[in-house]
């Protein structure tokens, strides 16, 4: 069954644009939390701030740590984690980037997230819709 959220739109210099932003609930030490994260086809990774990693009861200095290039082509140090999460119905555990900023984006990448789902941005009707394919 397929599971569908309101697509929202953002203003920008340059007009409306579409805001693939959907409410994920993670699972974190003190309870469930609910964040928006932005389905982010070209990331290969879910990325996330330090504080997360923290919520959930990960200890920064024992994740592996990395480096993480995005568009802007600077390397930034990242820490590689797990993270429960569940979307909709569906209950995942998904690998996670953690940076430490302050400004660091909700995002959720292909690995173990999208390379589980069909996804169908209709950007018309103002939905995004994710079709569970398992866990091939």
């Amino acid at each position: 069954m397929p599971i569908e959220f309101l697509l929202s739109r953002k203003l920008t210099p340059f007009g409306l644009v579409s805001d693939p932003r959907i409410p994920v609930t993670v699972y974190t030490h003190g309870g469930v939390r609910t964040y928006r994260f932005l389905v982010g086809t070209g990331a290969d990774f879910s990325l996330a701030p330090r504080r997360l990693a923290e919520e959930v009861g990960l200890e920064w200095d024992d994740l592996h740590e990395g480096n993480v290039v995005g568009i802007e082509r600077q390397g930034t140090a990242a820490r590689l984690g797990r993270l429960q999460i569940r979307i909709g119905t569906i209950d995942l555990a998904i690998r996670c980037l953690f940076v430490d900023g302050p400004r660091v984006p909700f995002i959720l990448g292909r690995a173990d997230f999208l390379d589980r789902f069909v996804l169908i941005v209709d950007t018309p009707g103002d939905r995004i819709i994710l079709e569970d394919v398992g866990s091939s």
